[in-house]
């Protein structure tokens, strides 16, 4: 049981967090925590499962987390939880070291709730998964967004917190509410103009106590985009292709008054006939160039067809309830000469050591693979001991024989070493396909911290 001292009295106890993996809102907590070297224990906890128990409902009737238990009571709400432990040490000062310090502490985290927040999580979760795409929301969320940096950005010009000379709750915040948006979202081109945001940004997340909860904070280099929203970039050629006219009304408008007798009309009849043919020509490019960039596997469905359906296979996998038997029908119905089986063991395993970070991998590598996804099934797993070692490794059924389709549409594959199943697969590997895909663990022996299925 983790323990800290209260105001640097003798009186301690403890206090457990209950909150899901990676949930920003939880941070700012577990970060001041961090700063005011407050120990607290945080159960293995499941939302959707644990939230909606009886125990945790009695803790909080609205199932929400992040919730803190105290010998004291129950504390809910993420900025009532960051305000209790920012407290507990006046002397570090998170919480101002005046009364009009945290007057104005308070007034920054009531920013980020009402103007940070919203814009950010209706940007983010669509592309983690958690609700739907829409285009209107999204652009409205990301030109909010634009003006929360652009009021940030004016007002770090000339300072380097928010609050006083010193890292305060303010910081600490905003900051982890901006994470997930500049990881995933919040591409160079956007970062650009806010220079004195970014500086703000860096001091903070490079300080050793937000680093021991969130680890390094890598900047996206790409927008990362929620699933099926491809379609919105077609409206880019289109924009393209509607300036062309106005190109042969220039051309036309030139041939006249370069000459005027009226046998050569006809020619310049024919020449806008034969431009209009090169125009023409010129609009169904793309659909011909898409053509030529059909997909491997569609054409590989044509010309090769299978017997193995893909489809047929998901739906007995998801709606079985033995998966003994979904598997017996897996071996069945496998076909090698059409399908490949892929083991992926992650290259910098070392390098891992905090299960959320571990988790949010394994989460952004399955959203990163939507192209593929009618011909790809299998797991991405986490098995080992949080702070110690931790190992993700993916089983993958994929169409063809190679693993490179996987890595050209889905840079962090070649982040893995490959290793294809032989064929007759043995009974020593169809046994651990059945564990990765289907057992809840131990997986090779070591805990199964976390699963996820791609279908």
């Amino acid at each position: 049981v983790n323990r800290f001292t209260v105001n640097q009295s003798n009186m301690s106890e403890t206090i457990k967090l209950y909150t899901d993996l990676g949930n920003f809102r939880a941070f700012k907590i577990l970060i001041s925590a961090e700063y005011n070297n407050v120990s607290i224990e945080i159960p293995e906890f499941k939302l959707g499962v644990d939230n909606l128990s009886k125990e945790f409902l009695a803790k909080n009737p609205l199932g929400r987390v992040p919730v803190l238990e105290t010998s004291q009571g129950v504390i809910t709400e993420s900025n009532a939880i960051a305000r209790y432990i920012a407290r507990l040490r006046p002397d570090i000062g998170l919480y101002g070291k005046t009364f009009y310090d945290s007057a104005v502490i308070d007034s920054w985290i009531d920013y980020n709730s009402h103007d940070i927040e919203l814009p950010a999580t209706l940007l983010l979760y669509p592309i983690l998964g958690y609700t739907a795409y829409n285009e209107v929301i999204a652009n409205k969320a990301k030109n909010d967004l634009t003006k929360v940096f652009q009021l940030l950005n004016n007002y770090l010009k000339e300072k380097t917190y928010l609050v006083g000379e010193s890292i305060s709750l303010a910081d600490i915040t905003i900051a982890t509410t901006l994470i997930y948006p500049l990881k995933f979202v919040l591409d160079g081109e956007f970062r650009k103009p806010f220079i004195n945001v970014i500086r703000w940004f860096d001091t903070l997340v490079n300080q050793p106590e937000f680093i021991a909860v969130v680890g390094t904070v890598v900047y996206a280099e790409v927008e990362l985009k929620a699933p099926g929203v491809q379609a919105t970039n077609t409206s880019k050629p289109a924009q393209v292709q509607s300036k062309e006219p106005k190109e042969k009304k220039e051309k036309k408008a030139k041939e006249p008054k370069a000459e005027k007798p009226k046998e050569e009309k006809p020619k310049e009849e024919k020449a806008p006939k034969k431009k209009a043919k090169d125009d023409d020509d010129d609009e169904p490019e793309p659909d011909y160039q898409e053509k030529k960039a059909e997909h491997p596997f569609k054409l590989l469905d044509k010309t090769s067809p299978t017997t193995f359906v893909m489809d047929t296979w998901k739906k007995t996998y998801s709606n079985t309830d033995d998966y003994r038997v979904a598997m017996d029908y897996f071996w069945a119905n496998f076909d090698p000469s059409g399908w490949s089986l892929y083991r992926g063991d992650y290259l910098y395993n070392d390098e891992l050591k905090v299960l959320f970070m571990t988790s949010n991998l394994i989460g952004g590598f399955i959203q990163r693979t939507e192209e593929i996804r009618k011909w790809l099934f299998g797991t991405m797993t986490i098995r080992g001991e949080e702070g110690k070692f931790l190992k993700v490794t993916c089983y993958y059924l994929i169409r063809g024989d190679s693993i490179q389709p996987l890595i050209d549409c889905n840079d962090d594959a070649a982040c893995y070493q490959w290793t294809k199943l032989p064929v007759p697969v043995s009974d020593e590997d169809k046994e651990l396909v059945y564990t990765y895909w289907c057992s809840e663990g131990p997986l090779e022996g070591e805990p199964n911290l976390d699963s996820r299925v791609y279908k």
